[in-house]
């Protein structure tokens, strides 16, 4: 490190400036991270996650597939479902790609939800936006509580709180690289040093190398 930092007393984000800027001056290197999130794109991919996926151990959606645990289809395409935060046209689709339509609490006819053409897009969404795991990492709720069509009881996102941060895959992968050169330790040991650590990346479902928060 080109000078000592005392983490003690320092918010995350400062932890994480000091901890970047170091990076960039030892190392040459600088880190990305995400920026600019808001409730309605957390709560955009936490929804898509659960309709999908979810990764989650103990929490399931208020509506669940049973043998998935995700949100079930039949909830999810309920035209009488009214969707919080997120709206249904950013998910469903019809079997022609189309946006479906409403006619009343009931779909138009030839304007239905289809769940495969669904499942393609939601999929799009998440690796378009850059989730982890191709798409596949965990999203945490943009609202408290979560609401419909998930209303699963996730808390809401500690990136909104501005105490955590999801860092560049590739480059913490090339700061690995340049730290075993440098016999300067590991990973770990870098962020430790800036009261940083990486709670997610042993998790048994869906472990993040890049999720940073404060110890």
């Amino acid at each position: 490190m080109t000078s000592a930092f005392d983490p003690k007393g320092k918010t995350f984000t400062q932890r994480l400036k000091a901890f970047l800027d170091d990076v960039k001056a030892t190392y040459s290197l600088t880190v990305g991270q995400d920026s600019g999130r808001t409730v309605a794109w957390q709560q955009k991919h936490h929804v898509a996650h659960m309709f999908l996926y979810n990764s989650y151990r103990s929490t399931k959606p208020a509506k669940v597939d049973g043998v998935k645990r995700t949100i079930a289809w039949s909830h999810f395409s309920n035209p009488k479902v009214i969707w919080a935060t997120v709206k249904f046209s950013d998910f469903l689709k019809t079997a022609k790609n189309a946006t479906p339509v409403k006619d009343g609490q009931k779909w138009k006819v030839g304007f239905e939800p289809d769940q495969k053409a669904t499942e393609k897009h939601v999929k799009s969404l998440q690796t378009t936006a850059g989730i982890g795991n191709s798409g596949k990492a965990m999203v945490s709720s943009g609202l408290k509580p979560c609401a419909e069509p998930c209303k699963c009881g996730a808390g809401r996102s500690k990136h909104l709180d501005g105490v955590a941060a999801d860092l560049n895959s590739s480059h913490l992968t090339t700061l690995s690289t340049k730290l075993v050169t440098a016999k300067a330790g590991t990973l770990d040991d870098y962020l430790a040093k800036f009261g940083l650590h990486r709670p997610l990346l042993n998790h048994a479902t869906s472990p993040e190398k890049w999720h940073v928060e404060a110890k």
